[in-house]
């Protein structure tokens, strides 16, 4: 007993001296950012594309029972606490270690209104003690008044509905400074599943939850006896009423992106990209009951679909998660052409036709399988684009080397560490990408290869036309003419023959890459993404788990190249049809056969000379002499079959390899070719015979989730 204590003891010392020193350390390095806790310009006059008024913004006065409703259902004593509510943290603890499970949260309006503004949707210990950090220093700065309006101004209604004021518009047709008692009620109770209590397809669910707050209202002492029955008995009339809310998640963007350039600042004129074509095309899709993907809650899955040209301008944007454009999410398989196949296409690693050994690969702890569970021999790098054949791509990164790869990456605008590892060729990065800098991305490859910077906004002037901020769309080249051109083509495979088939019936040259994340250890999908790109429009389109709470995964079987290539597939055929291309220039070649990447070699290069050992691991080691900057190919070949192991341009006159991969007790026989002039230069033969048993430990984290 007395150990039992005293080893509990130590676990709960330990435990507090983390989180205390985790507090300290978050406390001294993290502020609050008012452009992200203030996503609204008190006095703004907003122009799409062709300079038509597309909203004046104002503030409206938000009345008392609105302010108690939210108060009521979502923090009783949110008037009583400093950012944090000791009482409920400690009930939801006992309620999740009685479940066994995260049964309930413990947030207040505050933490709510951080982790809506300032976080990720991670579910990690860090994260929690962040959002506590950020809270407490909200309440010092902030009015308990100021923190409940910007809460109210963020929130999700559903129906692509975010804050008070447009849900009083959309759903009662009124000002938020007209509505009733049991409108702001309903319009509380709406905030615990928007999909749930839809007023619009479950009215009755609707009604019954509007009583549950007033009740709770009447209970809490926001309302007077009186008040509570005229209510209770009222009837609410559902208008559902469109017209700026078709472009909210659009304008809530707009402004969110002026806020971070300007701050605060009062009349001004912020001219956009919007295109209300693209903007109508896409709500057409995705309010189509027959592209609505559910979760396996029964409830409709989240969305998200940014429509941009391809110097950067978005023109349209619907989501029902206000943050997801730039949240970090883990994009899978459609940042391979991204993370893999364009830097080694850049690098002169690999063309489309080279052959890769699609066999078993394992690097430590890091096994990486296909997701069908399939091997196919040798196939070419088109196909392993095209069909998302997950172990090619790993060689491919393998042959290119990390370092290459992220160096490319980064200049096509992925935030990128310096600690990624091979693991970046199924997508899984250390800190996930936004949809803005993957739409990025993609824009610089659809655009020819200059930077692509994305931006809502064109131009923000005064109320004098004044400029105060433009938007410069172009940086530096990152890519080849040549490998744009390739690597479009390649995509353009995806379409014909791969994962992005279902966009193989449009009658226009489309490029397309699919991806799908799957939570490790379950058959549900978190992910499911499609890109696509002609040379006037760079689509993505997204469906998945935007808070990764398990309940809210998709079902087996939703993947990238499913509902969610069909939805961009009716989607570019609309904004084809409103939209009519023009093809030139660099557009074209983007979307043509490619040239042929051949690099230039010296004259009557020497065959290289290869020597072989087995290393303290085991592992068979391969050193030549080399010419810097040519390319190189190494061989393996056990019992009659061949496997090209590496594609390399050594910096060096020296290149060691050691074969992690080879097999055990094994002759084993290696050779080096030299590419000169459409000829494969070989070395000598060299034969290894392998030990018991090698080492293949390599410091690798597994990855989080399957990708394909």
């Amino acid at each position: 007993m007395k150990k039992f204590f005293l080893v509990t003891s130590i676990m709960f010392f330990t435990f507090a001296l983390t989180v205390g020193l985790s507090w300290v350390a978050i406390y001294n390095s993290h502020d609050l950012d008012a452009a992200k806790l203030f996503p609204c310009i008190e006095k703004a006059i907003i122009y799409d594309a062709n300079g038509n008024t597309m909203n004046q913004y104002k503030t409206a006065p938000i009345p008392d029972h609105m302010r108690n409703a939210i108060i009521a259902v979502e923090d009783k004593n949110f008037h009583d606490h400093r950012g944090l509510s000791y009482n409920r943290i400690a009930k939801a603890a006992y309620k999740n270690a009685a479940a066994k499970r995260a049964k309930e949260g413990a947030s207040t309006i505050s933490q709510q209104l951080i982790k809506n503004t300032h976080l990720t949707s991670e579910k990690t210990m860090r994260r929690k003690i962040k959002e506590a950090v950020l809270a407490t220093k909200l309440e010092k700065k902030y009015s308990k008044d100021q923190i409940l309006d910007m809460y109210m101004d963020i929130v999700y209604f559903g129906n692509n509905i975010f804050g008070v004021h447009d849900a009083a518009r959309f759903y009662f047709g009124t000002d938020i400074s007209d509505i009733d008692i049991r409108q702001a009620a309903g319009l509380a109770g709406l905030l615990r599943s928007p999909g749930r209590y839809n007023p619009i397809s479950q009215k009755e669910r609707f009604d019954s939850r509007t009583n549950l707050v007033l009740a709770m209202m009447y209970a809490q002492g926001h309302i007077e006896k009186d008040d509570y029955e005229s209510a209770r008995v009222k009837t609410t009339e559902i208008k559902g009423r469109r017209g700026r809310s078709d472009s909210q998640s659009y304008q809530n963007a707009v402004i969110a992106q002026a806020a971070s350039i300007v701050g605060n600042k009062t009349d001004i004129k912020i001219h956009t990209y919007f295109v209300s074509s693209t903007q109508s095309a896409i709500l057409d899709v995705i309010n189509d009951p027959e592209y609505t993907i559910k979760n396996t809650s029964d409830n409709r899955a989240d969305f998200m679909t940014i429509a941009s040209n391809t110097d950067g301008g978005i023109k349209a944007l619907a989501t029902n998660h206000r943050m997801m454009p730039n949240a970090k999410r883990n994009f899978a398989s459609a940042v391979k052409p991204l993370v893999v196949f364009a830097p080694a296409i850049e690098h002169n690693i690999v063309s489309p036709d080279t052959m890769i050994d699609d066999s078993p690969y394992v690097t430590g702890d890091f096994q990486p399988r296909n997701h069908d569970n399939t091997h196919r021999g040798r196939v070419t790098v088109r196909e392993s684009l095209a069909k998302s054949h997950n172990i090619p791509a790993v060689k491919v990164l393998e042959y290119t080397t990390v370092p290459r790869a992220v160096s490319t990456a980064r200049g096509l605008g992925l935030d990128l560490t310096d600690n990624e590892t091979i693991a970046m060729s199924l997508g899984a990065t250390k800190n996930g990408q936004t949809a803005m800098e993957v739409l990025g991305a993609y824009c610089t490859i659809a655009s020819g290869g200059e930077r692509v910077y994305m931006s809502f906004i064109r131009q923000i002037t005064d109320m004098q036309d004044r400029i105060i901020w433009e938007h410069e769309p172009r940086g530096k080249r990152v890519l080849s003419a040549e490998t744009v051109a390739t690597v479009t083509d390649m995509m353009r495979s995806a379409v014909t023959e791969g994962t992005a088939r279902k966009l193989g019936s449009l009658d226009f040259d489309i490029a397309a890459k699919t991806g799908t994340a799957e939570r490790q250890g379950h058959t549900t999908n978190t992910d499911a993404i499609n890109i696509s790109y002609t040379p006037d429009t760079v689509l993505l389109v997204w469906n998945g788990n935007a808070n990764m709470r398990p309940e809210n995964d998709l079902p087996k079987g939703t993947t990238g190249g499913g509902v969610t290539s069909f939805i961009a597939r009716d989607i570019m055929k609309r904004i084809a049809a409103g939209e009519p291309f023009t093809h030139t220039g660099v557009h074209d070649e983007g979307l043509s056969n490619p040239p042929v990447i051949e690099p230039v070699l010296p004259q009557t290069p020497l065959a290289p000379t290869v020597t072989a050992k087995t290393g303290p691991t085991g592992a068979p080691i391969i050193t030549f002499d080399a010419i810097q900057n040519r390319t190189y190919k190494i061989f393996r070949n056990v019992n009659g079959l061949e496997t090209l192991l590496q594609v390399i341009r050594p910096q060096t006159t020296t290149y060691t390899f050691v074969d992690t991969t080879a097999p055990t007790r094994t002759i084993i026989e290696y050779h080096v070719t030299l590419s000169h002039n459409d000829q494969e230069l070989s070395s000598n033969i060299v034969r290894v015979f392998t030990a018991d048993s090698i080492n293949r430990s390599v410091s690798m984290p597994t990855a989080r989730h399957w990708f394909f």
